[in-house]
């Protein structure tokens, strides 16, 4: 049994090299996906994090963040990406 090798993409000529693949389309994907994290906007104490902490627990507040640092690294723009 042979096993298929993927390809290392570290750059955008590297994603190029690999166009039509099931491997450049999934890479493609995961691109999009990174445009937008999760940031907590909750705010805690100084000391919440610390073993003596008392006080209540204090649960986080996500937020969608737009962030196109991945894709830029690859030459991307966010218009590259839309529908």
């Amino acid at each position: 049994m042979a096993l298929l090798s993927k390809a290392v993409i570290n750059t955008r000529e590297d994603l190029d090299a690999i166009a039509g693949t099931q491997q450049h389309a999934d890479f493609m994907a995961a691109l999009k996906g990174s445009m937008i994290r999760k940031e907590n906007q909750a705010v805690y104490p100084d000391n919440y994090n610390d073993p003596d902490y008392d006080g209540p627990e204090i649960e986080p507040i996500l937020i969608d963040v737009e962030d196109l640092s991945t894709i830029e690294r690859f030459g991307f723009t966010k218009a590259d990406f839309e529908d």
